[in-house]
């Protein structure tokens, strides 16, 4: 009787200063492992107020973008001082209406839902009355460009 061994692969951890930072996933990969590794610290250590391990914003180079046309709904013909700064991007710059512009998709999703909420009253099924989201008043335009 043969029995089937199965070899069990054994994926040794890199140290987390030695880890490669060349792309938008190895940053993203970086900063899950320093933030899993702040927190078994911080639950060791009550006292611990700042994590040890420093979360690393990737560099916009390495982001993937989109060509648009920035327009304005709200004042169409002012500039539009944009910061975005969040763990995976600082981003920092002044978009004027009516120009084209290669941006990141992060910083792209996070002004597309920029908008009001427009509320208004819905019948339920029942007779009674309440009140919904129904549909949201958006800011900016983005029109993506396609170079083809």
């Amino acid at each position: 009787m043969a029995t089937a061994v199965k070899s069990k692969e054994v994926k040794e951890e890199i140290a987390l200063e030695d880890m490669p930072l060349n792309s938008l996933k190895d940053y993203m990969a970086y900063n899950a492992r320093a933030s899993r590794m702040n927190k078994e610290a911080k639950m060791k250590n009550k006292d611990l107020k700042e994590g040890i391990y420093e979360i690393l914003q990737c560099p916009i180079e390495l982001h993937p973008k989109q060509t648009v046309v920035f327009s304005r709904k709200d004042q169409p013909n002012n500039p539009l001082p944009v910061y975005l700064s969040n763990d995976m991007i600082e981003f920092k710059k002044v978009l004027v209406p009516g120009r084209t512009y290669e941006l990141p998709v992060c910083v792209l999703e996070y002004l597309s839902n920029k908008g009001t909420p427009i509320w208004e009253w819905v019948d339920k099924p029942d007779g009674s009355k309440e009140t919904k989201k129904t549909s949201t008043d958006y800011r900016f335009s983005l029109r993506t460009v396609y170079n083809g």
